[in-house]
């Protein structure tokens, strides 16, 4: 029955990383070819509220520094998703024990670097809060499955 139990754990784990991957790497590689491209209103994608004409008029040399930051996100954005990507497949069809403590490091750390800039900032969404308590599902799960000597088939 354990057995059972653990293989279930590690299909739900593999199945919110596979989620969280998707929901990462597209926009990841959108961003990256926006700021590449040098359209800047891509950072509507971040902050509906900025007016991407009102910034390229005016601020020339900022809006250069916005669009490598606004890159450097959407590199970060499309690598924690491949971790992501890969870590689900290992995880959901093999339980493999380096993808579980490896997803759960990558991912957590950067849904807790993205919850903090958001706080700064101030702009916290509904879609974001579920994204964060997936990620904390997902890794609380994988932190009981460990505990309980999980190990590699």
């Amino acid at each position: 029955m354990a057995d059972v139990r653990k293989n279930v754990v590690s299909k739900i784990i593999g199945t919110l990383w596979f989620l969280w991957a998707l929901l990462h790497i597209l926009p990841g590689l959108i961003m990256v070819q926006s700021a590449l491209s040098g359209d800047i209103s891509s950072i509507k994608m971040l902050f509906p509220e900025t007016d991407p004409d009102g910034l390229s008029r005016d601020y020339a040399d900022e809006v250069r520094a916005i669009l490598v930051t606004f890159g450097q996100h959407g590199f970060n954005l499309f690598w924690f998703g491949l971790v992501a990507l890969v870590g689900s497949f290992l995880i959901f069809f093999y339980a493999n024990r380096t993808a579980l403590i490896t997803s759960a490091i990558v991912i957590g750390l950067a849904d807790l670097g993205a919850l903090f800039a958001t706080f700064m900032i101030g702009k916290i969404d509904v879609f974001g809060v579920l994204i964060f308590a997936g990620t904390v599902l997902g890794v609380v799960l994988t932190v009981l499955l460990l505990k309980r000597g999980h190990s590699n088939p």
